[in-house]
Parts: C-alpha cells; structure tokens; sequence
C-alpha cells in the first residue's frame, strides 16, 4: 500500500468495471448454490465442521456440497485480476473477514449489510489507498468472495473426510471429486491430502494422472503437489 503522500499506483487506479448485480430473490449478494448450503458448510466453521458425525447422512451430504461446488457455474464467474503488485487481493480478504464476522452464514450476506460495512470503512480514522478501492469498488471484492467461498468451503469437505479412520472407504465417490478439485484449483491441497490418505488404487492413479506436467490436468504447483504425495507414498511404502 503506498503512503498517503505518494504518487497512486496503477493498482489503486484500477477501475475493475464490476457493476452491482441484483437477485430475483432478494438483497442477497451470493448465489443460491452458496446461500443453500447447509450448516455448517454455509459458515465455513471449521470448528463446527470438525465435530460432525461421521454418519452415512453428514457422507452424503457433503459429496453434494462439493458437486455443487463443481457443477454450478454460477460460482465460476470470472474475476477481474488486479494488476501488479496484486495486493488488493490481501484488501479483500480482510474486507471477506468483515463480512463473514458480521453477516456469518451465506444467506445472511446481503447488499444491505455490505453497505454498511462499507460506511463503517469510511467513518475510520485513517484508511490506506487500496481499503479505500474497496470501498469505491465494493462490487470487486464481492465478485472475488464467491470463488473464496467455494475453495474454503470445498477445503473444509476435504479435511473432515481425511479424519476419518479410514478414508479408503469413499474412494468410490470421492476420488472422482478430489480429482475434479485438483484440476480446477478448488481447495486443492486438502484434496491430494484426501488422496493420499485414501491410499486405494483409485486414489493413487488420481494422483499420477495430477501429477503430470506441465502440460498435465492440473496446475504445475498442484502437479508438484501430486508428485510430491507419490513421492511419501512410495517411501513409507519402503520402510
């Protein structure tokens, strides 16, 4: 962020021409696949999500959290990238951290409310040049909170299935899913950790399928991270 005094740089210039949008069902700012969500997937509380049951109702219900996650293209919208130095992506997060404290479930996120944090960045004190490009374009960071929304909430499927006992037994389901995760970067790191922990046939094929690079399925880092999941397996596998 540049000094009050400072010439502005590009990245505060930056018009991302992201108008409001309005839903047919209300003030809300996020789609009706995230606002449908059930608890606690819709609070992305982890510590919540942590102590769920590992019952065959909580099993089935989060394979449908992540399919929704994948299959909805309402929750794949593009987000203008901000230029360099692209530190209004940290401005965000900690506009995303004040909308989840004050509005915590998905539903509960409307524009009503987003106003009003935005005046409440306003009556501060002092504000740095890019908190103030969120509250000029507010519109921006809420585009940018639904794909934050959909990895958070994908991660947290992923990291309850790991603890369980024994994962191997979703991989009829679940490798499917983890591998679909990788390859669109949604809470992709929990995903190969799911992966591993499986440790079926299925699951480790997934990963040398994720692994290739660079011109493979997946992004080169999650690849690395693939590979890198092999590399364990093989080793503890050697001991």
């Amino acid at each position: 962020m540049s000094d009050s005094g400072a010439e502005p740089n590009a990245e505060e210039m930056w018009d991302p021409q992201v108008a409001r949008w309005r839903d047919p069902a209300g003030d809300y700012v996020l789609p009706h696949a995230l606002r449908s969500l059930p608890q606690p997937w819709d609070e992305c509380d982890w510590s919540r999500i942590a102590e769920l049951p590992r019952t065959a109702e909580r099993q089935a219900e989060a394979r449908r959290v992540v399919a929704v996650l994948l299959d909805d293209p309402e929750l794949a919208r593009r987000v203008p990238q901000p230029p360099s130095p692209g530190l209004l992506w940290h401005v965000w997060e900690e506009f995303h951290k004040a909308v989840g404290t004050s509005m915590p479930s998905t539903s509960d996120v409307t524009w009503s409310g987003v106003d009003e944090l935005v005046r409440a960045w306003r009556d501060r004190p002092q504000l740095y040049p890019l908190q103030r490009h969120v509250v000029r374009h507010v519109e921006a960071a809420m585009l940018a909170m639904i794909p934050s929304l959909r990895n958070d909430i994908a991660d947290s499927v992923f990291r309850w299935l790991a603890l369980d006992p024994e994962p191997g037994r979703f991989a009829d389901w679940a490798v499917g899913l983890a591998e679909r995760c990788v390859t669109e970067d949604i809470g992709a790191d929990s995903a190969i950790e799911l992966l591993r922990a499986m440790g079926s046939p299925e699951a480790r094929a997934a990963l040398e399928h994720l692994s290739v690079k660079p011109d493979g399925p997946a992004s080169w880092g999650n690849a690395e991270a693939a590979q890198s999941m092999l590399i364990d397996q093989w080793s503890e596998g050697t001991n």
